[in-house]
């Protein structure tokens, strides 16, 4: 019984049985093959699945405590060890593998970080400054321009905007099959639609029933090279470190929450399953703070 024959058994269950989103299931591979690598280091041979039955906590620990000196942070490493259990239990049900190691292993402390959001003056410094530089040809200009909008006056996910086709460009509004494949209803305000009409105009490549957003040689636009590009941007306009495509999604629930949208709108609007995963964003109301501190300010001068 061939491990890569197991695994690829496995990737087709969780595809066409469970459903799951090209992305999870990217991301489900790559961090099995993570465990597999680190194993075929630690034991010096071929893992096959006779290694995997016999794999300890101690080996587990080694794994995790590796994929931390890799700077790999505690969130990431809770998702692979699910991941891996997961794994498992597909192992135990399909192939009579029973690993109790990886279920006993206690899980890795995950503190609680709140979203980072941009301010309006970053967000505007990024668009005034592409428009004014050369980050490349026009169009790819007024491509990347119309994401950073669209991500910002939506809160889609990249992939989710990634997974727009050309033929949506002229709708108010659109259907989005977000995470677990679950349907929102987004609306595209007049600023949204006016860049990305722009850039479609601008688009040599650009087909009606094909993506809306296109890479240099006419190909979709994948949500890694985006970011990347994103990060080149921000250095050279000396942005903040926190900028990425998804700091844009945590920018767009954050200014609403400061213009008293209420918490279940941005829920909706987020495509957020759990009121609580919208919660975090309570924490951030930045302009409460400031009045508590300035009220603070006032007393303490008041009592001197």
């Amino acid at each position: 019984m061939e491990l890569s024959s197991v695994i690829s058994t496995w990737y087709n269950w969780l595809k066409f049985h469970r459903s799951y989103s090209v992305n999870t299931l990217e991301s489900y591979m790559r961090d099995t093959k993570d465990l597999i690598n680190f194993l075929g280091m630690h034991i010096g041979e071929e893992v096959t699945i006779e290694t995997l039955s016999k794999l300890s906590i101690p080996e587990l620990r080694s794994w995790l405590s590796f994929r931390y000196t890799r700077g790999v942070n505690a969130r990431s490493n809770l998702r692979a060890l699910s991941v891996i259990r997961n794994f498992f239990t597909y192992l135990n049900n399909n192939y009579s593998i029973d690993n109790k190691a990886v279920f006993s292993l206690s899980r890795p402390v995950r503190r609680k970080t709140l979203p980072k959001a941009l301010s309006i003056y970053d967000i505007k410094t990024l668009l005034d400054g592409m428009k004014l530089s050369n980050f490349g040809e026009p169009w790819i200009i007024k491509r990347d321009i119309a994401i950073i909008i669209l991500l910002y006056g939506t809160g889609l996910r990249i992939s989710e905007a990634l997974s727009i086709k050309a033929n949506d460009i002229n709708n108010d509004e659109l259907i989005i099959s977000g995470k677990g494949s679950r349907q929102r209803q987004v609306f595209i305000l007049p600023v949204v639609k006016k860049y990305i009409q722009e850039y479609a105009k601008s688009c040599p490549y650009l087909s009606t029933d094909g993506p809306l957003f296109l890479g240099a040689r006419g190909k979709k636009l994948g949500r890694t090279y985006f970011a990347n590009r994103l990060q080149k941007i921000r250095r050279i306009l000396n942005l903040p470190e926190i900028l990425s495509p998804h700091a844009l999604r945590h920018s767009f629930a954050t200014h609403l929450l400061h213009k008293d949208v209420d918490i279940r709108s941005i829920q909706q609007l987020l495509g957020h399953i759990n009121l609580e995963t919208t919660e975090i964003y309570t924490h951030l109301n930045y302009n409460e703070i400031f009045e508590m501190y300035k009220n603070f300010q006032k007393t303490h001068k008041s009592n001197s």
